[in-house]
């Protein structure tokens, strides 16, 4: 019990010294004289009370007229004198204590029961009196026998609280010990239970009050006895009232604003509890003085609670009721207020300002933003809002509620994005009062910065070793945001340590997994672990907005390492992570076969896949079922990844880990491959990060073995003594067989004299003696057997003639190096340069020589440095893409060569080191041959070159990303469709094509001379874009099967650009698949690879004298005669066509190359037709393969036969697209240009499809019958 004082007391006092109650004061209360608290004196005695404190100091007694009340309200000074009839109190000055220096002591003469209650002294100046703080109090008993209650003989109503639990029934005494008994007032006075009662001689009898609610008329009193006599209290009578109030609301709760003659209605309304009392009093200002004022009030009883409301009218307001309007509702628990504010003024206006100033900026996401302005006005004009000069409601983004306007001139935009930018204008309008006010905001929409990268690039393809890359980041945001780059170590990112667990479970967002990496660096060329160019950063237009491109480009991608590009501006950042990993496994995931793919019957074949351990996981090798690959009706299918498991067999392989390329190896070796084992198998591997499942397709064909048969037996031969003799054996077989040549039945090996040639096949005898006669036997043997050949050789002749012929032959050398010595002087002291040490023996693209001779071509030819020179400064060199014995090709970037003054990328051909002056000379020449040659849709074009001395020589020419014609056939032979494509997307895609061309032809101009192959190039570009039609983008060629209309496409662009060459003048030479590229959107370009391709080493080109020559695709009259023209650029084509119908394969598949095919190719010896030609098509080749050049068609015939067939195999049947009336003059073609700059990407977006605007229904030559064609 005493903790719980002492906690109540201090509690008490912690309040009321933080309210500032007892501020000034010692928290010692005073302190009376007498020790306890309440004293009992006799009546008609003196009462006499002393109190001291620590400052001035007041009493305070009981008085009849405060019973019931709290008696703490009541601080007053005693009087000391009194009016007639009352009694006087004495109230002095006494002497204090050290510690407590102020005393006052109370006197009452004459004390009557009526004083008895408590007696309080108090600081006098003490804002609020707090018991046993700043107050104490005693309670005093004047005992009076003949009074022993305080009242008696009247009736007092008790008002109870409807949610009080216990009552108090004040019958107070004047004898403390009294024994007071309390009864009812009712037919029979009977006692109370007392089990239920307290007592309290200071505060009376406390009763439950569910004993006052059970008896609603129940009148208590109390009664005592006292000396023998029985007295009694007043009469008490119970009243149950409700006290709380629940809510108070002034209506209107805004501030009322008015002009002057208009009414003023206010309304206070009270919800308060049933039976509650309640009084509703206004204050304002002109209460006292204005005659016009109306206060009504109602009560109302709801279902809940009961309303109580007060109607305050001013039916005419002035300025003088300008003020603050308060409403008090007083209840039995005390006093509530609400208020308001009203302004009267004398006329109408409108005042507009504001709310943040003329620009106002948001960030684009936000849910929505409510653009405001300052207000005042009256009457509440009309409200319109305008966007860039526009009204807002008839706005698209108003009629989608994107935008709303509010009350109180409120415009909100929901879900903000950058369109919302503008000029904003409010206009408020009064137009009775002829006011109108309008205020401009500019509203700028700031967007956080967005990396497009990260939306369309893999963060973690991997790089090739080696390799130069380009590292881009587009970021667009408002402001146009910065970009900075930045790099660590490869390796794990490491969480925070103050980072919860659940957190990082949660954390799903890229922007999210950056943050956790640690330990970033900015990249400077001193620390970005690979070798890097100075970053580059400019503001270009991408996809019609302007945006911020930083690149960084790296020379030798060498080390793994992560980069990372933030882009910031002022209300965001966004940031790409860049998983640079170096492998040096081509795109992370390759299949390669050993020993080839075409084994023979019975090799040991090893299927070898290789995935990058940081891309890739879980390889699997299949080999699929032959008839999953055809639909029920016998049509190709493409088989999804994800679903080859399910039509292919299972193959257990060898997987091993190579630690230095950190990859995975899964080897399937077949150690005797059967003929049964052809067919696809498929390499599968898991990606790491998305698991998708991906896949490499090989198709391996198996070569039956073929015991060796003669194709040509050995026949006898007779020579002379001295001569040669050469025996070949022309035996066929697969494997190739090994050859042994015997002579009367005895082995035969090479010696002095006697050569055994390619392969043993051919036995050459220099010099024949006689003692070389016999019989000679060539025996041929492989896996599957042997076979014989023999002949015999008889010699004429005797040994005494071969004597005299090596003393003339040992004469004649004598002087024939006397003679050369003789020469050699002579040549050394005219110093002419023989035009043999020339390299253009290796260009293949040269004007026709009876045009300019071959060894004047690079000094007639002129180069203009204005026109062409490029600085070396802005090529950025890559890898090599071929080099050969003299030369490379080279793959670069180049900044600015194209109208987007971007990065593009292109193929440089230049020397190798230490090149010699001829080879300059060759290489100078090339660059001279493309400018007079001019540019060409379907020929590798010149851009530019680097001739200026400190530096090599190069030559810039287009890059075509898909390589070779022939490689790329024989990688699609899988994907290949031999049948016609018909759908009508293909159509309508043909027909645009066409329309394409016809309006290109029609408008394009050939540029002046005065003009720069660049400005001719972006002419071009300008015109062609803005008056063809649109061209559906192409889609990635590696991604889209091969059809027949592809095949002739291919050869129709050859043509076409052959059909240029030759009317510029110019001989190929080298006309073949190795030397067509392809680019983009299924153009192909003839191109010239001269110095970078090795002849000696490349087995298409066969030694021929002192020479390497491509004799598969040389005319009969190059190889004899070497005569090179136009005619015999057209065989050359029409080998080209066998290699594009045969997919990619050599031609005279098995055939020897030697003199024996030379000879029956001048007998008329063709190959035979590609299983995909049709008739036509090898219809062309055939009359490509005249014997007579004259007899062959040329290439403008070429263009209008493959053009109409085209057309025929791409376009239905009976319709025509082609107009009839064009020139079939070749330099007026839309597709060259005979003096400018390459073609512009405009143009390009011409493709395979744009068919020829100028041809119709040519007939192709068909050469008599029977043709001789090799086995």
């Amino acid at each position: 019990m005493k903790t719980d004082f002492m906690l109540f007391c201090r509690t008490w006092i912690g309040l009321a010294y933080a309210s500032g109650l007892v501020i000034g004061y010692s928290m010692t209360p005073p302190v009376l004289d007498s020790p306890k608290d309440e004293l009992v004196i006799a009546a008609h005695t003196t009462l006499t009370l002393t109190c001291r404190g620590s400052n001035t100091l007041a009493w305070a007694w009981p008085d009849q007229t405060l019973v019931g009340r709290d008696l703490t309200q009541r601080h007053s000074q005693l009087e000391t004198t009194s009016a007639p009839g009352q009694r006087v109190a004495l109230v002095s000055e006494c002497p204090g204590k050290l510690e407590l220096p102020y005393c006052k002591k109370l006197v009452l003469n004459g004390a009557q029961a009526k004083d008895t209650g408590y007696y309080r002294c108090s600081y006098k100046d003490a804002k609020a009196i707090i018991e046993g703080t700043t107050a104490t109090s005693i309670y005093v008993f004047v005992m009076d026998p003949e009074q022993p209650f305080l009242n008696s003989g009247s009736v007092q109503t008790i008002f109870i609280k409807s949610h009080s639990t216990d009552v108090i029934v004040p019958c107070l005494v004047t004898v403390p010990d009294l024994n007071v008994t309390l009864k009812t007032m009712w037919y029979n006075p009977w006692p109370l239970e007392k089990e239920r009662l307290r007592w309290d001689n200071k505060r009376g009898w406390s009763i439950p009050k569910n004993i006052i609610d059970k008896e609603p008329l129940l009148m208590l009193f109390c009664a005592a006895m006292l000396g023998g006599n029985w007295y009694s209290s007043d009469n008490y009578v119970f009243h149950t009232t409700g006290s709380q109030v629940y809510d108070v609301k002034l209506f209107p709760e805004e501030p009322v604003q008015l002009l002057v003659g208009e009414a003023l209605t206010l309304n206070c309304t009270a919800m308060v509890e049933f039976n509650a009392g309640v009084d509703i009093q206004w204050s304002f200002p002109s209460k006292q003085a204005n005659d016009l004022v109306q206060v009504t009030t109602n009560r109302e009883s709801l279902s809940q609670a009961t309303t109580a409301s007060s109607a305050l009218t001013i039916h005419s307001v002035n300025v003088t009721d300008t003020g603050r309007y308060t409403c008090n509702v007083t209840s039995m628990d005390g006093t509530y207020t609400q208020q308001t504010q009203v302004v009267v003024y004398e006329g109408p206006f409108i005042h507009l300002d504001y709310r943040i100033g003329p620009i106002v900026e948001i960030t684009a996401g936000q849910k929505s933003y409510k653009l405001q302005v300052n207000v005042s006005a009256l009457p509440a004009p009309e409200t319109q809002w305008y966007k860039d000069g526009k009204l807002i409601n008839q706005r698209p983004e108003f009629k989608m509620k994107r935008m709303r306007m509010h009350p109180k001139h409120v415009l909100e935009i929901k879900d903000v994005c950058q369109e919302d930018s503008g000029l904003y204008t409010v206009v408020l309008k009064n137009s009775d009062a002829g006011l109108e006010r309008k205020l401009n905001i500019t509203l700028v929409v700031n967007v956080p910065p967005q990396i497009h990268e990260k939306e369309v690039a893999d963060p973690s393809s991997p790089y090739p070793s080696g390799s130069s890359q380009t590292l881009t980041c587009t970021a667009y945001g408002v402001p146009i945001p910065n970009i900075s780059w930045q790099w660590r170590a490869w390796g794990p990112c490491v969480l925070n340590s103050t980072q919860s667990r659940v957190a990082r479970q949660d954390r799903k967002s890229r922007s999210d997994r950056i943050a956790e990496c640690q330990n970033w660096q900015d990249i400077n060329s001193e620390n970005a672990m690979n070798e890097i160019e100075p970053i580059e950063s400019s503001l270009e237009v991408v996809d019609g907005r302007e945006k911020r491109v930083s690149r960084l480009l790296i020379r030798n991608a060498s080390v793994s390492v992560m980069y990372k590009c933030s882009a910031k501006n002022k209300v965001g950042k966004d940031e790409r992570l860049i998983y640079f990993y170096v492998t040096t496994i081509p795109e992370g995931f390759n299949v390669d076969v050993q020993q080839s793919e075409y084994p023979l019957e019975q090799e040991k074949v090893s299927l070898l896949c290789s995935a990058d351990n940081y891309t890739y996981e879980q390889l699997h090798w299949y080999r699929l079922d032959p008839r999953a690959l055809q639909d029920e009706e016998g049509k190709p299918q493409e088989l999804d990844c994800k679903s080859v498991h399910l039509y292919a067999e299972a193959l257990r392989g060898e997987l091993s880990f190579q630690e230095p390329s950190n990859s995975w190896v899964l080897d399937f070796t077949i150690n005797s491959i059967q003929l049964q084992d052809e067919g696809h198998y498929v390499c599968e591997a898991q990606s790491r990060r998305s698991g998708e499942k991906q896949c490499l397709f090989r198709y391996i064909s198996v070569k039956a073995l073929e015991a060796p048969r003669y194709k040509r037996s050995l026949t006898n031969q007779t020579v002379n003594v001295t001569e040669s003799l050469t025996m070949e054996c022309d035996v066929e077989g697969r494997p190739l067989p090994r050859f042994f040549w015997f002579k009367d039945n005895q082995p035969l090996h090479q010696m002095s004299g006697i050569q055994l040639q390619d392969s043993n096949r051919t036995l050459s005898i220099q010099r024949v003696r006689e003692e070389d006669a016999g019989l000679y036997t060539c025996t041929a043997c492989n896996q599957r057997g042997c076979v014989n050949s023999s002949a015999a050789v008889s010699v004429i002749g005797s040994s005494d003639r071969a004597n005299v012929e090596i003393v003339i032959l040992i004469g004649t050398g004598v002087i024939a190096v006397f003679f050369w010595a003789l020469l050699i002087l002579i040549f050394c002291n005219v110093k002419r340069v023989n035009p043999a040490d020339i390299k253009t023996g290796y260009l293949s693209i040269i004007m026709d020589p009876g045009e300019v001779p071959l060894d004047e071509q690079c000094e007639y030819l002129p180069y203009d440095s204005s026109q062409w020179e490029i600085s070396r400064d802005r090529l950025r060199l890559g890898k090599v893409l071929g080099h050969g014995a003299f030369g490379k090709v080279i793959e670069a970037s180049i900044y600015g060569i194209s109208k987007s003054k971007g990065l593009d990328t292109v193929a440089v051909k230049m020397l190798k080191d230490g090149a010699t002056a001829s080879e300059h000379k060759a290489l100078m020449s090339e660059l001279k041959i493309l400018i007079h040659i001019g540019n060409h849709l379907n020929v590798v074009n010149l851009l530019g070159a680097c001739t200026k001395p400190n530096g090599p020589l190069m030559v810039i020419v287009e890059y075509c990303k898909y390589g070779n014609l022939s490689n790329f056939l024989r990688a699609k032979r899988e994907f290949f469709l031999p049948y016609r494509d018909r759908s009508p997307k293909t159509q309508s895609q043909v027909r645009r094509m066409i329309e394409a061309g016809q309006i290109a032809q029609r408008t394009r101009q050939p540029p002046s001379p005065s003009s720069s192959p660049l400005t001719a190039s972006q002419s071009t570009s300008s015109n062609t874009s803005s008056q063809t039609p649109a061209v559906e983008k192409m889609e990635d060629l590696w991604k889209t099967p091969l059809t027949i209309e592809d095949l002739i496409c291919y050869s129709f662009q050859v043509a076409r650009g052959m059909e240029f060459l030759a009317s510029r003048k110019c001989i190929h030479r080298d006309l073949a698949a190795r030397n067509i590229l392809l680019s983009e959107n299924n153009i192909v370009k003839i191109c010239d690879f001269g110095l970078a391709r090795d002849i000696y080493k490349d087995p298409d080109y066969v030694r021929k004298g002192n020479a390497r020559l491509p004799l598969k695709w040389m005319a009969p009259e190059s190889i004899f005669d070497k005569v090179y023209t136009s005619q015999s650029d057209v065989w050359s084509f029409g080998v080209l066509l066998w290699e594009i119908f045969s997919l990619g394969a050599s031609p005279y598949p098995g055939v020897q190359i030697d003199e024996e095919f030379c000879k029956r190719l001048k007998e008329g010896v063709r190959m035979r037709a590609p299983e995909t030609a049709s008739p036509e098509i090898y219809g062309i080749m055939l009359a490509c393969w005249q014997g007579e050049p004259k007899e062959r068609p040329t290439f403008p015939a070429l263009v209008q036969i493959l053009g109409d067939l085209l057309q025929d195999n791409s376009l239905p049947d009976g319709k025509d697209y082609i107009p009839l009336n064009h020139s079939q003059n070749s330099e007026d073609d839309g597709f060259s240009q005979a003096s400018s700059r390459p073609p512009s990407e405009e143009e390009l977006r011409l493709a395979c499809n744009t068919m020829p605007t100028r041809y119709k229904r040519a007939i192709p030559f068909y050469p008599p019958d029977p043709i001789k064609r090799y086995e």
